[in-house]
């Protein structure tokens, strides 16, 4: 009887080489500067081999490494934008760089689905539920967190511009803390509430909890966010806002 799984093997090689071009495009969405989508790569660069190769439980421990990851990445990219803020000097700026990232995102996961469709049919018949699985979560999830970071990237680098126009320092800490503010705030301002240190925990778990629909530009609000959070801080007072920060009782 002849072997169903032999004429396979380098259909499944093809698809798992696409893949991994995918999530190399995914990891590096134009837009962002080299040195953020080196450290995307190197954080989630080993994720497309283990999705390809896991079981069920592997797979669970790729989502949650996925999930806390996104804050290791703050601490980082928190500090490139005090030290090297995008070219964003109004909301339309913030709007045609949020556009270039949410068309290449929304491209490297047409890209992915592909290969991952290309996998299922290239392996048995268990690779039909495997393959879902991988789209709706972990590929979808991933998608979703780079959206939010490069939300992240568009929203302190213009929030870092508008300080310096107005002649306002901010630490590095404090603008990780207002950038969450403006992403989590839903009125026309900044709402000080959303200073808190919880806030961006509950960004970040808004960031991994999305599937693939969300990453994608027809079902999300990934890549309006920064553009909505330009508008709260061109309409709010941030001389205040800072102080209302620096206000805060200090821990410990």
């Amino acid at each position: 009887m002849r072997n169903p799984t032999g004429p396979l093997r380098p259909r499944l090689a093809q698809a798992r080489a696409a893949f991994a071009r995918g999530l190399r495009n995914l990891l590096a969405p134009d837009g962002l500067p080299a040195g953020v989508t080196a450290k995307l790569e190197s954080t989630f660069g080993d994720i497309g081999r283990e999705v390809l190769t896991a079981g069920p439980g592997r797979l669970r421990r790729v989502r949650a490494q996925v999930a806390a990851t996104p804050p290791k990445l703050l601490d980082w990219m928190s500090t490139q934008v005090v030290a090297h803020p995008a070219v964003v000097y109004d909301v339309a700026g913030v709007e045609e760089l949020a556009a270039r990232q949410t068309k290449s995102i929304g491209s490297a996961v047409g890209a992915l689905q592909l290969a991952l469709v290309g996998a299922a049919a290239a392996s048995t018949l268990e690779g039909g539920p495997f393959v879902a699985v991988a789209i709706d979560g972990v590929v979808g999830q991933v998608a979703a967190v780079v959206h939010g970071l490069c939300d992240w990237y568009n929203t302190g680098s213009y929030l870092v511009r508008r300080l310096d126009r107005e002649g306002l320092v901010a630490d590095v800490g404090e603008v990780r803390r207002l950038t969450n503010a403006a992403l989590m705030s839903r009125g026309r301002t900044v709402d000080e509430r959303m200073l808190a240190r919880s806030t961006e925990f509950r960004l970040v778990r808004r960031w991994a909890g999305n599937g693939l629909v969300d990453a994608l530009p027809f079902g999300s609000s990934l890549g309006k966010a920064s553009v909505r959070a330009a508008e709260r801080i061109d309409h709010s007072d941030l001389a205040r806002v800072v102080d209302a920060l620096r206000m805060e009782p200090r821990r410990g």
